[in-house]
């Protein structure tokens, strides 16, 4: 997995404690989740009132570190695959915060494969 690290965020992660999670927040919608956001916080999930307050960060989770210049990567991506290319950018509204983009894309999901459909069964 490659990592994009725009301007900003290797210093505020830093400033932060240097470490940054990311995981997976799906959103679930008829016959499973409609779609996938990631999550970012420079602090453990659920540690603080900020990350108990998101709904993904009250999940259990296995973080694995991921090579990252200037900061320490920690991901969570359950049954996906790491992405080809994870970018981070830093965003200034309505507060400072490391927003995570999978394949540059904003939604998990947006070129994975479907699963094939299943097959009918016969009725008799």
């Amino acid at each position: 997995m490659d990592v994009k690290v725009l301007d900003g965020v290797a210093g505020f992660v830093h400033d932060r404690g240097g470490t940054l999670w990311v995981w997976l927040d799906p959103h679930g919608g008829l016959g499973g989740p409609a779609l996938i956001y990631l999550d970012v916080a420079t602090e453990i999930p659920g540690a603080s009132k900020a990350t108990r307050r998101m709904r993904s960060a009250r999940r259990t989770h296995r973080f694995k570190p991921f090579d990252c210049d200037g900061f320490r990567l920690l991901c969570d991506f359950g049954k996906f695959p790491p992405p080809s290319e994870l970018h981070l950018e830093l965003k200034r509204l309505p507060r400072r915060h490391v927003e995570a983009f999978w394949d540059g894309k904003i939604f998990v999901d947006a070129d994975l494969p479907e699963e094939p459909p299943r097959a009918k069964e016969d009725r008799p």
